[in-house]
C-alpha cells in the first residue's frame, strides 16, 4: 500500500472502524481515532495498526470475516468513507485453551476487588493466550468493554477459565468450586455492566499526551478510592489498548514515572508495568538472546534488583526498567519477575540440552546463585525449588 498518495499532513482527520462478521452479520468491534494534526507517519501507523488488529481478530477463529473502513474528514466537515481491508477466514485455527494458575486466587466481593492486581495477575495467567492474540494486558481486559465482549463471545473458553480460577481459590471455609465459579461469573457480568456504563458517562477527563499524572489529578477532583482507581485505568485503557505493542504500553508508563513522578500514580503505574511484564514475549524481547535457561534466570534476578549489566548499545526501555527497579519504584514488577524465576526453576526444563550429565552441576550453581540474589520473601521457595531440581538431576544421572 502506498501511503504517500493517500495521507495529507495535518489536512484531514482519519479514523478506522474494525468490523467482525458473526453468523453472516457485520458488527462494529472497535473504532480507532486519529487527529487532524497527525503527521503522515502517524496516519500510516494508525492504518497499519487497524489492519493488524483486524487480522488478530480473524486469527482468533471466532469470526467468519473482518473488514476495516477508513473515514476521512476535512476541517470544513466534508467526509468520505471507504473499505480498505476485507478478509475471510479460510480455516479455523486451533482452539484457544486456558492455562492453570498455581497461585491462590483472591476471594473477590466487589468488581473493584476483581480489577486489582492480585486478581489481574491470575486472570492474566489463565487467559494468557487470549490476551496475547488480542495484543492486550489483563488491566485492559478488566477495563475495556470491547475486550470483555470478545471474551464473553467465547463463552465456553471464558467459563473454562473462570472455573479454573475458582479452583485456585483454596482459602478455608469457601463453598464448592462450582458455586465459586458461578459467583465469579456473576461478578464478571457486573464488571462488564460497570464498564459499559462508564463508557456512556460524559465529561470525564481524557487521557491526553500520555500524561497519567494529569489524568489522575483531574479525576481525583471528582472521585476517590476504588472508583478513582477504576476510572483512572478505564480512561487510560481507551488509549493504551490501541498501542501497537506491550513494550509501547510499558514505555509510556515508565516515562511518566520518570518525567512526572507523583505519589498518587506511583502504585498505579507499577500495576500497569507489572501487567505488561506478565507477558513472556516482552521479557524475551527485553533480555534479548541468552545462552540458556540458567543465564536467562540469573539475568532476571539481576534485573529485579536493577543490577542487570547493560550491553554496549542498551535498549532504552530496558534501561528504564533497570533504573526504576534499582530505585525500588517498581515493587510489583520485581515480584512478577521473581514469580517467573520461581516458576522456571520449578519446571522440568533442562539447563543443559546438549549434555544431561552436566545437569546436576549446572542446577547446583544456579540454585546457589538465585538463593544469594533472592529477596527474603522468596528465599525459602527458591531454596525448595532448587533442591527439587537437584533431586531430578541426580535421578537422571542414576
Amino acid at each position: 500500500m502506498v501511503f504517500g498518495s493517500i495521507f495529507g499532513a495535518g489536512s484531514r482527520a482519519y479514523s478506522y472502524e474494525i468490523y467482525v462478521q458473526v453468523d453472516g452479520r457485520w458488527r462494529l468491534d472497535k473504532r480507532l481515532e486519529g487527529q487532524s494534526s497527525n503527521t503522515q507517519h502517524a496516519n500510516e501507523q494508525l492504518e497499519k495498526n487497524a489492519i493488524a488488529q483486524a487480522n488478530a481478530l480473524l486469527n482468533m477463529g471466532d469470526f467468519q470475516a473482518v473488514k476495516v473502513l477508513r473515514s476521512r474528514e476535512r476541517s470544513d466537515g466534508f467526509g468520505t468513507q471507504s473499505e480498505i481491508f476485507n478478509k475471510v477466514a479460510t480455516a479455523r485455527p486451533k482452539t484457544m485453551t486456558t492455562r492453570p494458575y498455581k497461585g491462590v486466587f483472591p476471594v473477590c466481593e466487589t468488581i473493584y476487588d476483581l480489577a486489582k492486581r492480585p486478581s489481574a495477575k491470575g486472570l492474566g495467567t489463565v487467559f494468557r493466550e487470549f490476551l496475547d492474540k488480542q495484543n492486550t494486558t489483563a488491566i485492559e481486559l478488566l477495563h475495556s468493554p470491547q475486550h470483555q465482549r470478545k471474551l464473553n463471545d467465547m463463552s465456553s473458553f471464558m467459563r473454562a477459565g473462570i472455573y479454573a480460577i475458582a479452583g485456585a481459590q483454596t482459602q478455608p471455609g469457601l463453598p464448592g468450586q462450582a458455586e465459586r465459579s458461578k459467583k465469579l461469573e456473576a461478578l464478571f457480568d457486573k464488571l462488564m455492566s460497570h464498564t459499559r456504563n462508564a463508557l456512556a458517562e460524559k465529561n470525564l477527563p481524557a487521557f491526553e499526551n500520555n500524561d497519567f499524572a494529569r489524568l489522575y489529578e483531574r479525576l481525583s477532583q471528582r472521585m476517590k478510592d476504588d472508583e478513582l482507581r477504576f476510572m483512572f485505568f478505564f480512561q487510560a485503557t481507551k488509549v493504551t489498548q490501541s498501542l501497537s505493542s506491550t513494550a509501547a504500553r510499558l514505555d509510556i508508563a515508565l516515562n511518566d514515572m520518570i518525567e512526572r513522578p507523583m505519589h498518587g500514580t506511583a502504585v498505579l503505574l507499577d500495576e500497569i508495568a507489572a501487567s505488561c511484564i506478565d507477558s513472556a514475549t516482552l521479557i524475551q524481547d527485553l533480555l534479548g538472546p541468552r545462552a540458556g535457561l540458567s543465564e536467562a534466570l540469573i539475568a532476571l534476578a539481576d534485573l529485579s534488583a536493577g543490577k542487570l549489566e547493560m550491553p554496549a548499545k542498551p535498549d532504552p526501555l530496558l534501561e528504564k526498567v533497570n533504573r526504576l527497579l534499582g530505585e525500588n519504584r517498581l515493587p510489583l514488577c520485581a515480584d512478577t519477575l521473581w514469580e517467573r524465576i520461581l516458576s522456571n526453576l520449578s519446571s522440568k526444563a533442562l539447563l543443559s540440552k546438549n549434555d544431561p550429565r552436566k545437569e546436576w552441576q549446572m542446577s547446583r550453581n544456579l540454585s546457589h546463585k538465585l538463593s544469594s540474589l533472592a529477596p527474603e520473601s522468596y528465599k525459602e521457595a527458591i531454596d525448595h525449588a532448587g533442591r527439587m531440581r537437584l533431586e531430578r538431576a541426580r535421578n537422571m544421572e542414576s
